[in-house]
């Protein structure tokens, strides 16, 4: 007879669904993060027309995890220049404040 290592069924990374129950609720509220950063960069675009909104549009399409969308904003906020595009800027920057926070440099405002 063969010998066979004993199965071990502790949950680990190799384990599909295996980990704490709080491990599966962070997964899903970063899955949830990362989808409704993905909506701010397409509302950001949505009526926007050119080679350069189709192109964003398709990698943010693309897009599997949040930090490929942290790699577009330059292109983003490149492509939302303009004092009619501001609200679009504003939106998209505090949705990728709420995914990054402390990404911002200090201010050199302090309250009064």
């Amino acid at each position: 007879m063969r010998h066979v290592e004993p199965r071990h069924f502790t949950p680990d990374a190799g384990v599909p669904g295996g980990g704490l129950p709080g491990d599966r609720e962070a997964r899903i509220a970063a899955r949830r993060a990362f989808v409704g950063l993905k909506g701010a960069f397409l509302d950001a675009l949505v009526d926007m027309r050119g080679a350069e909104a189709t192109w964003l549009r398709g990698q943010v399409l693309s897009a599997e995890e949040s930090v490929d969308l942290w790699l577009l904003r330059a292109s983003m906020f490149e492509t939302l220049a303009g004092l009619e595009r501001r609200p679009r800027r504003q939106a998209l920057r505090r949705a990728l404040e709420s995914m990054y926070p402390d990404t911002q440099p200090p201010s050199a405002f302090s309250p009064l």
